[in-house]
């Protein structure tokens, strides 16, 4: 079978034992039996191999693929006719200024939560409960300039902590956190902003009575300071599934969702601390104010990051249209301005041996985009991890095998790709290390439809710059927006 994935091989399954059952019914008439015999295999290969692009799309994919996707859209657009409207306004507040559970409804795309309030070492935080994905999230941002302003051997040095504090998390077999995000976003920032102040400060009366030798030292020194057109924010997203062993944790700290809270509470005082081990400094867990701003700056880039006053219910926006398959547009409320946002997905990562900043023509550069990077890797304990490189080698080499036999030659990227799955089970093997499965989205913003396509060539170069293999989604992009969110999603 390859490479297909499970429901494909079960298609392939199913076509062949249907084809030899309806041959072997009718072998008493032999062209009868040719045909049932071939028909089924024949349908099974077109609906797993043969790739279309229907109208209003970007991408050809298989009919198998196509099938998943048509399924979420046509339910969307009954969902919703296409466009979701948030009921925060017209539910409006309680006497005590809280919105009521009217008001707290997620846009298209994102499965239905509860943000509970805890406190880490001291500070606010917000645990976010997802009843319908069946896991727990919460999440730290981080002030770290990245692995660019590192020296070589320091991003050695800092990719060797960073595993460390992944196998603390995946190769404890009873740890409930199995999963990691890392979110980078880039947005525009204000280069004006220091002329600005300048004018505001030289027509205030404060400084009416200032030497003007101060207020010309003040101006040079602002017209030496390098002000940049982007802004960059760090997340570290963990997820724990909610299983039995999780539920009485959370029952011996409290009861119902403030148990749940404050086991997971633990947990990411523990990532907390294995990020400073790690050479990671802490700016602070996300509470209510600051998730409220990050989801509200990503569908509304105008709302600033950090303006953290908004309440739970806005930090989504008005409006969602799903209704084009190339991309999802939303509008906040209050504003005449529509965002439009596309999401790609990561389908093949570097073969060949990379840098530690391999990712630096993606994250760094590119002033004009908006853009949110999400990384998340499923952790599992080395003897799983060495398993399942196994059975991919083994596919790996049967498929290549198989093209040896019907003399077709072998594409170069199948060969490195099965090359480094080898060289990864090595390591895996050799090292202890705990393993994972890495997905990887990028999404992107602009103020019109035709700015989001130059910018989506953009980014589909710079991706490949970072010997990245990206695909940009259609139909979906609500439900792909959602894995840039820090809500740890975007594996199956």
């Amino acid at each position: 079978m390859g490479r297909r994935d499970l429901g494909e091989q079960v298609v392939l399954g199913c076509g062949a034992a249907l084809g030899i059952l309806l041959g072997y019914l009718f072998n008493g008439v032999t062209a009868i039996a040719a045909v049932v015999l071939v028909l089924p295999i024949a349908l099974a290969l077109v609906v797993v191999y043969a790739p279309y692009r229907p109208k209003g799309t970007s991408q050809r994919r298989t009919l198998y693929r196509w099938w998943r996707i048509n399924r979420y859209h046509r339910k969307a657009l009954r969902r919703t006719g296409g466009v979701w409207v948030s009921p925060a306004i017209e539910a409006g507040v309680r006497r005590d200024g809280t919105p009521p559970d009217a008001a707290l409804v997620e846009p298209e795309g994102v499965a239905g939560m509860t943000w509970v309030p805890v406190s880490v070492r001291g500070q606010r935080a917000v645990v976010v409960l997802q009843p319908e994905a069946g896991c727990v999230t919460a999440t730290l941002e981080i002030a770290s300039p990245g692995l660019g302003g590192k020296e070589v051997g320091e991003q050695v040095v800092a990719l060797e902590r960073w595993g460390e504090l992944l196998d603390a998390f995946g190769n404890v077999e009873e740890h409930p956190v199995k999963r990691i995000q890392v979110l980078a976003r880039q947005m525009k920032s204000d280069p004006y902003a220091h002329q600005r102040f300048i004018a505001q400060r030289d027509e205030s009366a404060a400084t009416q009575g200032a030497p003007r030798w101060l207020k010309d030292s003040y101006d040079v020194l602002a017209n030496a300071v390098s002000t940049s057109a982007e802004e960059h924010r760090y997340y570290i997203t963990i997820h724990a599934r909610f299983t039995r062993d999780l539920a009485a944790e959370g029952a011996a700290r409290g009861a119902g969702d403030e148990g749940i809270a404050a086991a997971m509470a633990t947990y990411l005082d523990e990532l907390w601390s294995r990020a400073e081990d790690a050479d990671l400094s802490v700016v602070a867990p996300l509470d209510e104010g600051r998730m409220t701003a990050f989801i509200r700056n990503s569908y509304d880039p105008d709302h600033a990051i950090w303006d953290t006053d908004l309440q739970q219910a806005h930090a989504f926006p008005r409006n969602v249209d799903v209704r084009d398959g190339t991309h999802v547009a939303t509008r906040a409320a209050g504003s005449t301005d529509v965002w439009y946002h596309a999401t790609a997905s990561v389908i093949g990562w570097p073969t060949a041996p990379v840098g530690p900043d391999f990712l630096s023509p993606l994250l760094i550069g590119m002033p004009d985009v908006i853009r949110t990077i999400s990384i998340t890797q499923q952790l599992e304990p080395n003897d799983k991890a060495v398993e399942r490189m196994l059975a991919e080698d083994t596919n790996n080499q049967a498929e290549m095998d198989r093209d040896r036999r019907r003399g077709k030659n072998i594409d170069p990227r199948d060969q490195l790709a099965a090359s480094a799955t080898g060289s990864r089970g090595v390591a895996l093997a050799s090292s202890g290390a705990a393993g994972s499965a890495v997905v990887g989205y990028i999404t992107i913003s602009s103020r019109s439809a035709e700015e989001l396509e130059r910018v989506k060539r953009t980014t589909a170069s710079r991706a490949r710059n970072a010997h990245l293999r990206i695909e940009w989604l259609d139909l979906e992009h609500a439900r792909a927006f959602a894995t840039t969110l820090p809500l740890a999603g975007g594996i199956k």
